[in-house]
């Protein structure tokens, strides 16, 4: 089957309509498991029924918990600052923004045993963006597709001709019903719930506002075969 050509839905305002109670439930449950565990650890403490070892589980069990909660509070505040205007246009190395992509989702990549093959020209390819936005936006759609495709490996690929960076999966695609809504807040896909991947639903609306900020066309087809996004940069003009 071929691939389709998908709507990109502005992330708009992370706190409108049913945003904010998608924000609730992303909240919810980290701060749940803090109260949840410090009562736990509180009553044991005045029965006299602690446990060194059992206490330390609890402890690092809360810390996760609260990292979760800030790495979430944190990528709201992201989404939020990038409604901003754009940054100054300026040269960018596409195959050194992708390396560090590569760098910044390794860990992700191992934990879901999928490798990324990336695939860079030979000689410098360039184009107009901001460094720091384009990097982020390559990072969240590399990370997403670690995360959520099927088959052992992810191509992320510099094209001179654009210039371009694409990145494409073996699948399984977008489905209709989800197309135009994982890129809104708080959005997941099937393959996210299914999987009971850990995320916020906030990567792809991410990477349309970094995109949008460096002036990067972002183009997304999808089908039974997998998924390519494509990063289009504005060319660099005489004199740069």
């Amino acid at each position: 089957m071929g691939q389709v050509t998908v709507a990109i839905a502005d992330p708009g305002d992370p706190f409108a309509g049913t945003a904010l109670s998608r924000l609730g439930h992303e909240l919810r449950g980290p701060l749940a498991g803090i109260i949840g565990l410090t009562k736990i650890m509180g009553r044991k403490l005045a029965d006299g029924a602690t446990d060194a070892a059992q206490q330390a589980r609890q402890l690092d069990m809360i810390n996760n918990s609260a990292a979760e909660l800030l790495a979430t509070v944190e990528r709201i505040v992201t989404l939020a600052r990038t409604a901003d205007a754009g940054r100054r246009l300026e040269p960018v190395d596409c195959r050194a923004v992708c390396e560090q992509a590569v760098t910044a989702t390794a860990a992700a990549a191992d934990q879901h045993h999928r490798g990324v093959r990336l695939q860079l020209p030979p000689s410098p390819v360039s184009g107009l963006a901001n460094h720091d936005d384009l990097r982020d936006a390559v990072t969240e759609l590399l990370d997403n597709a670690v995360k959520y495709a099927d088959g052992p490996c992810v191509r992320l690929t510099v094209h001179a001709d654009g210039p371009a960076i694409e990145i494409s999966d073996d699948g399984p695609g977008l489905a209709d019903d989800e197309r135009e809504r994982v890129f809104l807040p708080f959005e997941r896909g099937h393959a996210a719930r299914a999987g009971d991947i850990a995320g916020t639903g906030l990567g792809l609306p991410l990477a349309v506002r970094h995109a949008r900020r460096c002036d990067a066309g972002l183009a997304v087809r999808t089908g039974s075969a997998g998924t390519t996004c494509t990063l289009t940069l504005a060319p660099l003009v005489t004199g740069h």
